[in-house]
């Protein structure tokens, strides 16, 4: 099994772990606090595309309730929609929009562009036939009194050729038609109802049917300038007749995309909402995975923090277990002590500081051994020197020398002996030193014994 052994080992890793907990707590923070700007940016971007669908339609509706052609917020809207559907699906970097994460937000998304692009058709060609159709509607009123007017010249013809009385009561009748198709026509158009327009139809009919008698008739033929002005009003009648077609035609297909528009809006507008809520849903499924790993940062950085009490109490036990030892030291004698050795489980420090009070004390104890020896030989050296010097006193008495060379041998075997006496004084004062150097480790130790008890 793997162990730290050392200080500063331990130290290392410890602050390590600990520095590594604590910059990815920040790095999950940054990221947790900027993901949830990014994600409240697209939420809010994708909820306004639901309010984007209503905006288009109410506009739309608006504009066709009241015959208008202002489509610049209707524009101006499918372009906000198309463009923030496309940053919602495709992202956009400038914008801070990232693509979706999720392949159901991203299916949705596509789902909801699948429907919109049809939508988007009907809103176009619905903005066309009302272009179309107003400048129709604009002289719709003058179209209406220039064909009451023929219709009323008729009548004042026949009355001015003193025509039947059936005749005048039909041409008459003519002139209500006229005003008769004018209401509901206008009316067809407003409220796009069914029975408007089939009365409109029924008076077209009749109106159709009493001029072509007329045209057919040969007692009104017989008047040349009343068939003129009939012939005049029938001219008028046709093309007021294909110009109130392009009107329904237009109004026909104005209905058809507002029925598809009406239908279909509300489930761009569903499809959108939903997606909105994939969104906010994911977005809470990040946030509670950023959350859960702070928890977990948290979790590792206490089991940290208990190891590293674990470790400074162990690297505690191992200083004072070095301490005691070191005490032993300080009272034992250096010259029976061969090597200071710590218990086991050290660390490597105190392991190293062994080792050399170790050398230390083995070294000590080498020059007071070597010193001993050089005393012991000195001392051995000195007796030999004296056994010499009273062999040469004796030769010399017996030697037939005068006395100034008997005193100049002595003279000399003195300084011999003052030599090796002198030598011998020299490694008792080294002796001496050595064991002063002894004494004073001791006393070191003492006092840093007394201060720190």
């Amino acid at each position: 099994m793997f162990k730290l052994t050392g200080i500063n080992k331990k130290i290392k890793v410890v602050g390590g772990l600990l520095s590594l907990i604590v910059v990815l707590a920040i790095i999950i923070s940054v990221l947790m606090n900027e993901r949830s700007k990014k994600d409240s940016l697209i939420i809010n971007i994708a909820g306004k595309q639901r309010m984007l669908t209503q905006k288009i339609s109410k506009e739309v509706f608006y504009n066709v309730y009241k015959m208008s052609t202002d489509f610049r917020v209707v524009d101006a809207s499918i372009y906000t929609f198309e463009n923030n559907l496309h940053d919602l699906i495709y992202g956009n970097s400038a914008n801070g929009i990232y693509p979706p994460q999720n392949i159901k937000i991203t299916e949705k998304l596509k789902q909801v562009h699948a429907m919109w692009i049809p939508l988007k058709e009907k809103i176009v060609n619905l903005e066309k036939n009302l272009l179309k159709m107003k400048p129709d509607l604009d002289i719709f009123t003058f179209r209406i009194d220039k064909m009451l007017d023929l219709t009323d010249t008729v009548v004042q013809q026949m009355v001015k050729d003193n025509l039947n009385q059936h005749y005048i009561d039909l041409s008459g009748r003519q002139r209500m038609l006229s005003q008769r198709m004018s209401l509901f026509l206008k009316k067809y158009l407003r409220t796009s109802d069914i029975e408007d327009y089939n009365y409109y139809l029924n008076a077209k009919k009749l109106y159709n049917t009493t001029i072509t008698s007329f045209l057919n008739d040969t007692h009104v033929k017989a008047h040349k300038t009343l068939y003129g002005v009939l012939e005049k009003n029938y001219t008028y009648w046709k093309e007021f007749e294909a110009y109130a077609q392009d009107l329904i035609h237009y109004q026909n297909t104005i209905d058809v995309d507002l029925k598809y528009i009406y239908n279909n809006n509300i489930k761009v507008l569903n499809a959108m909402d939903e997606a909105v809520w994939l969104f906010t849903d994911y977005s809470e499924q990040k946030n509670m995975f950023f959350i859960y790993a702070q928890f977990l940062l948290l979790s590792v950085g206490l089991v940290i923090i208990l190891y590293s009490f674990l470790l400074s109490k162990e690297i505690m036990n191992h200083i004072d277990d070095f301490v005691a030892d070191a005490k032993m030291l300080a009272t034992s004698d250096l010259s029976n002590l061969n090597r200071f050795v710590l218990r086991d489980a050290q660390e490597d420090e105190l392991k190293e500081v062994s080792n050399h009070i170790s050398s230390f004390v083995t070294n000590v104890n080498n020059v007071l051994k070597h010193s001993q020896d050089a005393i012991e030989k000195a001392e051995k050296a000195v007796l030999e020197l004296e056994m010499l010097s009273e062999s040469a006193s004796s030769a010399l008495l017996e030697l037939d020398m005068d006395e100034e060379e008997k005193s100049g041998y002595d003279k000399k075997i003195s300084a011999t002996e003052d030599i090796a006496i002198e030598s011998t004084e020299n490694l008792l004062h080294v002796t001496q030193m050595l064991k002063k150097l002894k004494a004073n480790l001791n006393s070191i130790t003492e006092i840093t014994k007394k201060k720190n008890p």
